[in-house]
């Protein structure tokens, strides 16, 4: 049941003493985490998942991504299709020592015996005991499931019936430098679905990790339509499959986690095929029960040439987007704990067609999630002159420390008219005024940046935000990106050129 906010809540202190340098923290540094004249310059790197870690004495940056750094030539492209080979790996990551300013190449992980293909959707998390402990997650298709011919085009044959079979999973011990194979989990319950008992067809991907040590890994498994999600009780302990978040509802997207910074509580959120978000505590062994959050569009296509774009097979300029929610679990402003878990999400306007995004908050226990009611709010508005787009929310929060305030931070992309070949990255905080009111002051942390998607329209389903650290007694915050700078050259079926990996730190 959705609620109404009503009462306008008073800001904690130094929250309030902290809006003035948030409005003037205009500036961002831009740098390349693949590209450039490193290893990974020749291929492309998209869709990323980033944490942070800390070994040697050093907080280390860690960028995973779909790579496509292949010397030995294991996919192979043509102007309508593609080749995948046996052994081919798309399981990639970067790494930095200094706050994200130079990146280092890691490379990729190998695909492990009985595996035929690591096939991306990266997912990243560190261990909360273990600060040197990274765990990265990837989508894998089985060799039970790999033409002997490799597979020409698309991994999905048909529905929910895929090539890919299952999730594979890396672990670090030294921050995220290097990774090695750990474990990888599938559900091979035979059904209908053919091929099923090889492995159901898994896809999206999202880790997290508890303040108990617990790692967990979710899987949107499209041959169940329900999201798995696997545990492991410590940094070195087996998955195992927990029980369903969302018994008797259809789940088409892919996950979300988060963990709870207060006690042991993992969330999970996902969306159903009608486009409703839902959302589910573990707590104490158990899941709770699964609370509505409202109604996102479901994987919605972003028009760049035309507005027509998105229904045209030709390959005109258009942009395919992923899950279009995000959400975190961090400090309350509300006395009541009303906002404790913050949405943004992106809907549609039934008048204009274009995408803005709106806010949702939820309390910790989850028995509720509700609408601010107030002069503003955060999230963007429907824009009624200029054909503008605005997708692709991220949500991210920092708890606070003695003597420093918590702090809520996010950031989305927008295409602003048409035709357009570029898009935008901004960023604001979920803030309030001192007045209680919310405070919602978008800034460009990059402006116009090129796009390159492949015909389909892939340039990268999704992207993220991550707390980087601190600079000057302030959280610093890493946002990473598709990068097709300086310009488009190639577009075919499967790839584009230039498509590689871009770091945003604010403040600089």
């Amino acid at each position: 049941m959705v609620v109404i906010m009503t009462k306008l809540f008073r800001a904690h202190a130094l929250l309030a003493l902290a809006v003035p340098a948030l409005l003037l923290a205009g500036c961002t540094t831009s740098g390349r985490v693949t590209g450039g004249d490193g290893p990974t310059a020749a291929y492309a790197q998209s869709e990323t998942a980033s944490t942070t870690a800390f070994a040697g004495g050093k907080t280390i940056a860690v960028v995973a991504f779909n790579d496509g750094t292949d010397p030995n030539n294991l996919v192979q492209y043509t102007a309508t299709t593609r080749l995948i080979k046996n052994g081919a790996s798309l399981m990639g990551w970067s790494y930095s020592t200094d706050n994200g300013v130079n990146w280092i190449y890691g490379g990729r992980v190998t695909p492990p015996p009985g595996w035929a293909v690591l096939w991306g959707d990266p997912s990243i998390t560190t261990s909360r005991m273990h600060y040197a402990v990274v765990f990265m997650g990837s989508l894998a298709i089985p060799s039970s499931k790999m033409p002997a011919a490799g597979i020409s085009g698309s991994v999905i044959v048909s529905g929910a019936n895929s090539y890919i079979g299952g999730g594979c999973i890396a672990r670090s011990t030294d921050g995220g430098k290097t990774f090695a194979h750990y474990q990888c989990v599938q559900n091979k319950a035979k059904n209908n679905t053919p091929g099923s008992e090889n492995g159901h067809f898994y896809d999206g991907g999202s880790m997290a990790a508890g303040e108990d040590g617990a790692i967990y890994a979710a899987f949107v498994d499209v041959t169940e339509s329900a999201i798995e999600v696997w545990r492991a009780s410590d940094h070195n302990a087996s998955f195992t499959k927990m029980s369903n978040p969302f018994p008797n509802i259809d789940i088409s997207s892919h996950p979300r986690l988060r963990a709870s910074p207060f006690d042991s509580s993992i969330y999970v959120a996902g969306q159903s095929s009608n486009g409703q978000i839902w959302i589910n505590r573990w707590r104490d062994g158990n899941w709770g029960k699964p609370q509505s959050v409202g109604s996102a569009k479901l994987y919605p296509c972003v028009p760049f040439e035309s507005v027509s774009a998105c229904n045209d097979s030709g390959g005109k300029l258009k942009v395919r987007t992923g899950p279009q929610f995000s959400y975190d679990v961090g400090a309350q402003n509300d006395p009541e704990g009303r906002d404790a878990i913050r949405f943004l999400y992106t809907v549609q306007d039934s008048a204009s067609g274009r995408l803005h995004l709106v806010s949702k908050s939820c309390d910790l226990a989850l028995t509720g999630c509700y609408s601010w009611l107030g002069a503003y709010d955060w999230g963007t508005p429907v824009s009624q002159k200029v054909a503008i787009d605005y997708f692709n929310p991220l949500v991210r929060a920092w708890r606070g420390f003695i003597g420093l305030p918590p702090m809520w931070m996010a950031s989305y992309n927008y295409r602003y008219g048409l035709p357009a070949t570029g898009v935008y990255v901004s960023r604001a905080a979920l803030a309030y005024l001192p007045s209680g009111e919310r405070l919602w002051f978008p800034i460009d942390a990059y402006k116009n940046m090129p796009v390159c998607p492949d015909r389909r329209g892939y340039w990268g389903d999704y992207d993220d935000l991550t707390m980087l650290g601190f600079k000057n007694d302030a959280p610093q915050w890493l946002r990473t990106v598709s990068d097709s700078t300086p310009a488009c050259s190639v577009r075919r079926e499967f790839d584009s050129d230039p498509l590689h990996v871009r770091a945003l730190v604010f403040p600089p």
